[in-house]
């Protein structure tokens, strides 16, 4: 997938970190802030997450891409929220367990 300016959005395993055209496609996505729900930290402060782990091999595409700001990144990678792309084109969230038994699917 190209940008508006030629630039290469997904670039699967060839690369672990999201580029700043990568970025900026996220946060026409998603919003121009952190996409968790509820939270409007601006999308400068954010940080480009893999929502399947680049490590577990996991592409670095927009399809696998979510801005999330420091707290909330904390919340996905140490405190046991699950974030994924829904079938609706865009990431959904599952809270842990101890947050919320039937772990319902949040979505801002």
């Amino acid at each position: 997938m190209l940008g508006g300016n030629g630039e290469i959005l997904d670039v699967g395993m060839a690369d672990r970190f999201f580029t700043e055209p990568q970025r900026r496609a996220l946060a026409i996505r998603d919003g121009s802030h952190c996409h968790f729900p509820g939270c409007q930290v601006p999308e400068r402060r954010c940080v480009a997450h893999h929502m399947m782990a680049w490590d577990d091999f996991g592409p670095t595409d927009l399809a696998n891409g979510v801005l999330l700001c420091k707290s909330h990144h904390t919340f996905v990678h140490h405190k046991g929220w699950t974030v994924r792309m829904g079938a609706h084109g865009h990431p959904e969230y599952i809270p842990p367990e101890w947050v919320d038994p039937h772990q319902k699917v949040q979505r801002p």
